[in-house]
């Protein structure tokens, strides 16, 4: 009856240590990823979308050259403090160089609207929208895969 209880207690334990095990390494996964980056990602893409719209013509608007200076610079803050938050902590090469590829296409932005000094037009702004959202959407998926 001793050995019978040996197995019968060592089969029951194996599956819970195995199953806490489990456990633990499925929670530990958990805490690699990185909730400020991803919410930096986030706001920015709802931020360069705002700029895009912001920045199309519509109905009552006047171009002024101030608000598009204070607004990129504003924008330029944002990426600033994003990508300063990456450098103050492990490297992750991926999340940076999602982080500057989407900097790079708001100064391309930026700059067009400067160089050009007109609203983006309606069906050009909806064509770059659908691009920036495609762009911070495979940001945002390599954020939740991480």
């Amino acid at each position: 009856m001793n050995t019978s209880v040996r197995r019968f207690s060592r089969n029951i334990i194996h599956p819970i240590v195995l199953a806490l095990g489990a456990a633990l390494l499925l929670a530990g996964c958990g805490t690699t990823k990185d909730a400020k980056s991803r919410n930096d990602i986030a706001s920015l893409k709802t931020t360069h979308l705002a700029f895009l719209d912001e920045f199309t013509e519509g109905a009552g608007k006047a171009w002024d050259d101030q608000k598009l200076t204070t607004r990129t610079a504003a924008v330029e803050t944002e990426f600033s403090n994003a990508e300063q938050y990456e450098a103050t902590k492990k490297k992750d090469a991926r999340r940076s160089k999602a982080i500057s590829i989407l900097h790079s296409q708001f100064k391309r932005h930026a700059a067009m609207l400067e160089s050009r000094k007109a609203f983006y037009r309606a069906k050009f702004a909806a064509n770059l929208k659908d691009t920036v959202t495609q762009n911070y959407d495979q940001a945002l998926r390599g954020e939740d895969i991480r």
